[in-house]
């Protein structure tokens, strides 16, 4: 019992030193991101520190697992080095023993993590996308950067292809209204300017030269384009007041797991209902045409000479066949695109859900990488568990960014692109961990060197382009 006491109070102080250092990394990303665009709202303290605080569960989300991992490696190479780990076995105590507290402990803190993410960082997310379209509001024009998505407006997305740093006109225009019954309204331009109106209370956005695309909401069938060549869209209540507004849409990181599980069931149940309306209509459509097939060449040899049918009468068949088939293969196509659409949303959900829970549990799956990995590299120095940390960790992000980008492309299923992370680094640390009681970690390896090459190109090439990535995440 002295000795697990021991060693979780060795493990507190490198966690708590390299959470700070890691969520500070990440803060300071932060600040750059958006300082100039706050900074130029002219918004006060209280409310920049809401911002901060806000986005400071993300932040968290991310920092913990990987303050696990640099925790447990420096730990243990600290008691590596110090020559603790060979007077534990000299003892008769395996090293498994010392790790055993350490896995409860962890085990704990993902289900703590799980409950975080599951409730904590979805409201922290929302509160943050309601602060942040309430400062839109008051100056919007200050978010719109050119090759970014927009989503800071109230129900409407906007992508900029190429602003005019001189007259500040917008090119290849983009305009998704979500906050729509049904289908989003998409509208294309080549090009807008914005302006103020209503003493400055209004922003509008005049658009020149481009077309509409939308669904009819009570008809889903019913597909419209208009091209127009001038249109304003207006974006009420932007004045210098920072008004804020409740906002009933949510995106799947904005949901608890019991919100994103409605819309899967919904869009489990819309796939079903197109599946089955494709059915009843298209059969008869297919009946149709295959009695339209009378005066088709495709009909063999002798049933044209049974038939004995005039050339007007062929000409005609044909081309009612065709455009029977025109109209069918449209209508084809109409369908698979809402059950695709269903299919990408019900992915795109479940690959959340299954985040929130991956991610947590990446405190303990990280445990079976760094107690062996600290007792390899001998000395606990800072600069070890960081090296030995980012290169994991680089490794398990880019599994679970390849795998959402997949899943969300149907590619693979959400459960295998969620998990395959963990199960990877999982399987590695438990051959590490056999590998460590079987007491094949001496001297300088061959595998503590390749290591220690790795954790150098992932700091020096790396680190930057890795807090960005991660960042997008959410």
């Amino acid at each position: 019992m002295i000795l697990v006491r021991y060693v979780l109070k060795e493990l507190i102080a490198p966690f708590l030193a390299s959470l700070f250092g890691i969520t500070f990394l990440f803060v300071v990303d932060f600040l750059v991101k958006i300082l100039d665009n706050v900074l130029s709202k002219g918004l006060p303290a209280s409310t920049v520190v809401e911002i901060f605080v806000l986005n400071l569960a993300w932040m968290l989300s991310l920092s913990i697992p990987m303050a696990v991992l640099v925790a447990s490696l420096m730990t243990f190479g600290r008691m590596s080095g110090d020559q603790e780990i060979t007077a534990v076995k000299a003892a008769g105590i395996s090293p498994l023993s010392l790790m055993r507290p350490v896995l409860l402990v962890a085990l704990l803190l993902s289900v703590l993590m799980v409950v975080f993410n599951n409730w904590v960082l979805p409201e922290a997310n929302h509160r943050s996308v309601e602060l942040m379209n309430a400062v839109s509001r008051k100056k919007p024009h200050v978010f719109v950067d050119a090759g970014r998505l927009i989503t800071q407006f109230p129900g409407v997305q906007l992508w900029v292809n190429r602003i005019d740093p001189v007259s500040g006109t917008l090119y290849g225009i983009q305009i998704f209204e979500m906050e729509k019954k049904g289908a989003p309204r998409i509208v294309y331009a080549d090009s807008a300017t914005m302006d103020y109106v209503d003493n400055g209370a209004t922003l509008m956005l005049r658009l020149r030269s481009g077309e509409t695309h939308l669904v009819d909401p009570d008809d889903e069938d019913n597909y419209f384009r208009i091209r127009f060549f001038s249109q304003d869209l207006a974006m009420q209540n932007v004045d210098d007041r920072l008004e804020r507004r409740s906002r009933s849409y949510r995106s799947d990181r904005e949901m608890p797991v019991e919100m994103m599980w409605d819309v899967v069931t919904d869009a489990r149940a819309k796939y079903d209902t197109a599946a089955a309306q494709a059915k009843t209509r298209r059969l008869p459509t297919l009946l149709r045409i295959r009695e339209l097939t009378d005066g088709d060449s495709i009909v063999p040899m002798d049933a044209q000479q049974t038939m004995k049918l005039d050339s007007i009468q062929f000409i005609q068949g044909l081309r009612k066949i065709r455009t029977q088939e025109t109209a069918s293969l449209r209508t084809t196509e109409r369908v698979w695109g809402r059950m695709e659409t269903e299919l990408k949303r019900e992915a795109q959900y479940m690959v959340e859900i299954h985040k929130k829970f991956s991610t947590a549990f990446a405190c303990f799956i990280f445990i079976l990488i760094g107690a062996p990995l600290g007792i390899m590299a001998r000395k606990g120095g800072i600069g070890t568990g960081i090296l030995y940390s980012l290169a994991f960790f680089v490794i398990y992000w880019i599994c679970l960014i390849g795998g959402e980008n997949l899943a969300d492309r149907l590619i693979v299923s959400p459960e295998l692109a969620m998990w395959i992370s963990n199960i990877i680094i999982g399987i590695f640390g438990i051959l590490l961990t056999r590998a460590m009681i079987r007491d094949r970690f001496s001297g300088d390896s061959k595998i503590k060197r390749f290591f220690r090459a790795v954790g150098h190109f992932v700091v020096f090439r790396a680190i930057g382009r890795f807090f960005r990535k991660i960042a997008e995440l959410f």
